[in-house]
């Protein structure tokens, strides 16, 4: 391209690549006074220099599947449940009523990752009632479990408000993209433990709905924890404390928990049912201590109101 071929598209009212790319060569060689033949190579070697690179079909699934992994939960009948357990590129969100029998979904989904898989977790604890040695003694209780090097696969991180989580979890992503500790290069589930406990309801007090905006940061930051870095994000809420209008007669979602609602794209429903199954006789096994009910109350992948009655014994660990 010589400089008389620039001036020439310059008169023609070419300024920039896009200009040249988007206008009829037939109609530019008229206005311009330049050969067609002579545009249309222009046009391929700009093409070819500036257009992003094509992408076939067969590239873009195996970068799925070498990116997207699941992570067990620790027990075959709720993994068949969940079509082989969480995907690293999803948010989980386990609903419960905060009994000991109940967290066994999340400890024993925590228990599996640092033994069976021999990754990472970060637990982020917002409400201080994360109990490290109820996993210690999970960990204990199996023999050929080497305890001390599976406890020191767990980082634990404590905050009670919503600005320090949006800081933990930038810091945590900026840890995660440098990889200089290489406890991150081995990461694999974030548990986040609390929230609508402790955070959302205080959100929801912010006037004119302000606390809708902390809820989209915090659904950006777990969208880039789960997308970025193929990391399984669990969140692990109590039953019941989303906060509800008061201004009208019936119960509603106020605006920030409707918003949180729509963040998960599974939600599991775990209900103690140990008293229940006691006075029925339904529990006969000697070893069983607890006895859950896990529903699939929503999903964008599978057929919700899928339920399954599971078995916790003395030390969490799912029968």
């Amino acid at each position: 391209m010589t400089a008389s071929v620039l001036e020439k598209l310059r008169s023609a009212g070419i300024v920039n690549v896009v200009d040249f790319v988007s206008n009829d060569l037939d109609v530019l060689a008229t206005k311009s006074g330049i050969g067609y033949r002579e545009l249309a190579t222009i046009r391929r070697v700009l093409i070819n220099e500036q257009a992003a690179p094509v992408v076939g079909g067969c590239s873009l699934f195996e970068v799925v599947v070498a990116t997207t992994s699941i992570v067990s939960v620790g027990c075959r009948k709720l993994d068949s449940l969940l079509e082989g357990g969480i995907l690293t590129s999803e948010i989980t969100e386990v609903v419960t009523d905060r009994s000991s029998v109940c967290d066994a979904l999340v400890m024993n989904t925590i228990y599996t990752v640092v033994t069976a898989m021999s990754k990472n977790v970060v637990l982020i604890d917002t409400s201080n009632s994360f109990d490290v040695s109820h996993l210690a003694a999970m960990l204990a209780s199996q023999p050929e479990v080497d305890a001390e090097s599976a406890l020191n696969r767990v980082r634990i991180v404590k905050c009670f408000d919503v600005l320090t989580l949006l800081s933990k979890l930038s810091i945590l992503c900026e840890a995660s993209s440098l990889s200089n500790d290489s406890f991150y290069s081995s990461m694999k589930l974030v548990v986040i433990n609390g929230i609508v406990d402790c955070i959302i309801p205080s959100l929801s007090r912010i006037h004119n709905n302000a606390g809708c905006g902390y809820v989209a940061q915090l659904m950006r930051q777990f969208r880039h924890l789960t997308t970025d870095f193929c990391y399984a994000v669990l969140l692990c809420n109590g039953d019941g404390q989303l906060a509800v209008s008061k201004n009208t007669t019936s119960t509603r979602l106020t605006p920030v928990g409707s918003l949180w609602c729509s963040i998960p794209a599974t939600r599991l429903d775990v209900v103690n049912i140990t008293e229940e199954s006691n006075k029925c006789g339904d529990t006969d096994n000697r070893m069983t201590h607890g006895r859950v009910k896990v529903m699939l109350s929503a999903s964008n992948r599978l057929q919700m109101g899928q339920c399954i009655e599971l078995e916790v014994d003395e030390h969490g660990l799912f029968i």
